[in-house]
């Protein structure tokens, strides 16, 4: 019993210890209602100043599409965002140097994404026409 007892200690001791997680994709993130009302090219421009903010990298991949690259020494991240007047969503598209298997990933990822998505929240909602 004692073995038993132990084994599952070290198992959650380990399991609190994983630096991965499940994948964060932004799914459907409305827009503030300050921002409802502009042109989707004037949101697209919103979304690229607020991720220039933490060093990200866009490119116009169509009308409502961006594709945006976060680069540090190690890292890599590619994500797809689609947005309209509506809403937004940020996708993953690719990745170097994260540990990144079956719909599980680096948590340094996801604070990317997490950020990405609260910078973009904060630039929409302070929209002005």
């Amino acid at each position: 019993m004692k073995r038993i007892l132990a084994l599952l200690v070290t198992v959650l001791a380990l399991a609190g210890c994983m630096p991965n997680q499940p994948l964060y994709n932004v799914d459907d993130h409305p827009i503030p209602v300050a921002a409802r009302q502009l042109p989707v090219d004037r949101i697209g421009t919103l979304i690229v100043e607020a991720g220039q903010k933490r060093n990200w990298t866009f490119e116009q991949a169509g009308t409502g599409h961006l594709v945006a690259t976060q680069t540090q020494p190690k890292y890599t991240a590619v994500v797809d965002i689609f947005f309209d007047q509506q809403g937004y969503k940020i996708v993953k598209k690719s990745t170097t140097g994260f540990s990144d298997q079956n719909g599980w990933i680096s948590r340094r990822y996801n604070n990317w994404i997490h950020y990405l998505e609260g910078d973009i929240e904060e630039r929409l909602s302070n929209a002005s026409p």
